[in-house]
């Protein structure tokens, strides 16, 4: 699963993944118009599918579900359902992207109906009119916790502000606690449980520092020009740079 975390250009743009094997993948960004874009920082977590506790008592499950469930703007939000192997203690932090690139054009990804033992997936083609005849969606579940082994730090959780998101708004904040991070992790944000009718997905506001993240929920520009978006719940998870996440013995 991927994510922007900088914004050296402005107009909209989301990661994608493609071409997955056991080797590697390939990543990239697209606009919904397909216009070109300013380089970028990426963030990317890496997880097999199955469920595995991590060190750090990190509970982690993860797959690609198949879709042909699209989400346009103005309407309202279903999904594949995804059962998790065994239910969580309390609802999991889930982090998402298209893994497929069969459509050859701008696509993303949501969750919605968040459980502890399920939720829904599907595609967001807000208010681009774009389609495809299905996507793979990878998802990525971690407890929400907090806390560092010998080797990484690790913060992982979900959360609001009651404050509209949309890049013509103001940004939700992901404030990092002080001394976890000596500069600006590996941080992935997902659109979680999504609201706004019009479609949007995570993305970088501009600051990504060792202490904080700030986050738009991203909107298109295919149809008007404004990005205005009402609040939205978005989920996290930043890992010490380079972090190799290893199952606990």
């Amino acid at each position: 699963v991927a994510f922007i975390n900088t914004r050296n250009g402005d107009d909209s743009v989301s990661a994608r993944v493609r071409a997955i094997s056991s080797s590697g993948c390939q990543l990239f960004m697209q606009e919904p118009d397909r216009g070109s874009h300013a380089a970028e920082w990426v963030s990317y977590i890496v997880v097999e599918s199955g469920r595995n506790t991590l060190e750090g008592g990190i509970v982690v499950e993860a797959g690609i579900t198949s879709s042909t469930i699209i989400h346009r703007g103005g309407q309202s939000f279903t999904g594949h359902p995804v059962q998790f192997e065994e239910a969580f203690t309390n609802t999991p932090a889930i982090l998402h992207s298209l893994m497929t690139y069969n459509n050859n054009d701008f696509m993303a990804s949501l969750v919605t109906n968040v459980q502890t033992n399920s939720f829904k997936v599907a595609m967001e083609a807000a208010e681009t009119s774009k389609n495809s005849a299905g996507e793979g969606v990878g998802w990525v579940a971690f407890s929400s916790k907090t806390g560092s082994t010998g080797d990484f730090s690790f913060v992982i959780g979900t959360g609001n502000d009651g404050n509209s998101d949309g890049v013509d708004n103001s940004p939700f904040v992901i404030n990092l606690p002080l001394g976890y991070f000596s500069d600006s992790p590996d941080i992935v944000v997902s659109l979680y449980g999504t609201r706004g009718k019009d479609g949007s997905w995570a993305r970088g506001a501009g600051e990504w520092i060792n202490t904080k993240q700030t986050v738009y929920a991203e909107e298109d520009q295919i149809l008007q020009p404004e990005r205005r978006h009402i609040d939205e719940q978005f989920a996290w998870a930043a890992f010490t740079a380079n972090t190799d996440l290893i199952a606990a013995a």
